[in-house]
């Protein structure tokens, strides 16, 4: 169950966290009970999304054709401390903050276009790679690092991220968009661009095919030449 702030006609800020582990934020004795059930029930799994004396991440997990969605309607990323185009509103800082407090993520983003629609925030995790650099001893060399602090450790000056989990805090707008109605403008927008690529191609291709005698007298010579040339053979 997804609890959010929006309205039935408009909304300006949706916030979505999973009304069921919301409540390990704030309360310690559950939380410390949910901890030492997943250690007693021996839930690996589980062990891999908890850090311990921290709530589980509480936001709604992002599924590849959502993030595919947002990703098409909002192709500019940067992260939230870099964000300057727009005031974010009170209840996303608030989301914000406690992701910062809990160390939920790795690093949050504002995913925006600059036209529509209007900004998402995003919670990402990921593994931190150590790249192939030949400057790094060879036991560190494509080494995968789970916490930041094991890098810094381990001496690593530069690593990316990769195998990337997505969550979504929230998102604003003048007008209330359902996810489904999301998904209907980012196919719109999808096949305008890829539709335009395609007969762009086509038209390039018709153009070449128009010009292929010609290009391949420029690339072999005219029939007559090659036949003069055999002419001489004899």
């Amino acid at each position: 169950m997804l609890e959010n702030n929006s309205k039935e006609m408009a909304t300006i800020v949706e916030t979505f966290i999973i009304e069921e582990t919301a409540e390990l934020i704030y309360d310690n004795e559950k939380l410390d009970k949910y901890n030492e059930l997943i250690k007693e029930l021996g839930l690996q799994g589980q062990t891999k999304l908890i850090k311990k004396d921290k709530s589980p991440i509480p936001f709604m997990h992002l599924k590849k054709g959502l993030v595919n969605v947002f990703s098409e309607l909002c192709p500019v990323k940067v992260n939230v401390e870099d964000y300057n185009i727009t005031p974010i509103p009170l209840e996303i800082l608030e989301m914000v903050a406690l992701s910062k407090r809990e160390g939920h993520f790795d690093y949050i983003q504002i995913w925006y276009d600059d036209v529509k629609p209007d900004p998402v925030c995003v919670g990402v995790k990921g593994t931190k790679y150590c790249p192939y650099y030949s400057d790094y001893p060879e036991g560190m060399r494509g080494k995968d690092y789970e916490l930041l602090t094991e890098a810094q450790r381990a001496q690593v000056k530069e690593w990316h991220y990769h195998n990337n989990i997505f969550y979504l805090l929230g998102k604003w707008a003048d007008v209330k968009r359902s996810f489904s109605e999301l998904t209907q403008m980012a196919i719109n927008k999808y096949r305008e661009a890829a539709s335009h690529k395609y007969n762009k191609e086509i038209k390039d291709a018709q153009r070449k095919l128009a010009d292929i005698e010609q290009e391949a007298f420029e690339i072999f010579g005219s029939n007559n030449t090659v036949a003069q040339l055999d002419s001489n053979l004899f």
